[in-house]
């Protein structure tokens, strides 16, 4: 007579592999300053941006070329933005500033992961003219 004996099984051990760091990502301010500023031109109701007297002097100077109206700080992947803005007239100057500050937030959150503090609104102008698309 054959004795039956009971083999165990043991489940084999999966091992979830670890994300490789391979190396660190940094994202321009001006690369920031850019989404921002896309971000603003789809607003409803923005005009155009206007750039301060120290950025206009600035660019002179340098030459380089600066977003206008957007000064953007970035510390620790969390970011500051200071916008200068001329809105269309007769638009609800609240309404398209909470807007803009909210495509804003999106677009620099989604694009680049960077989380966006505060976003400060100047409304520096109102334009008589409409947007022309």
């Amino acid at each position: 007579m054959t004795e039956i004996v009971p083999v165990t099984y043991n489940e084999p051990e999966y091992i979830e592999p670890q994300p490789a760091l391979i190396g660190a990502v940094h994202i321009a301010t001006d690369v920031v300053s850019k989404i921002v500023g896309i971000a603003a031109q789809t607003t409803v109701g923005i005009s155009s941006m206007s750039a301060g007297i120290t950025e206009g002097i600035a660019k002179s100077i340098s030459g380089k070329s600066l977003q206008k109206g957007i000064d953007v700080v970035v510390k620790e992947e969390r970011a500051s933005i200071q916008l200068r803005i001329v809105l269309q007239y007769g638009c609800r100057m609240h309404e398209v500033c909470r807007e803009l500050q909210h495509n804003v937030q999106q677009a620099v959150e989604n694009f680049t992961g960077i989380f966006v503090d505060e976003i400060k609104v100047h409304v520096v102008g109102v334009s008589m003219q409409e947007q022309q698309v």
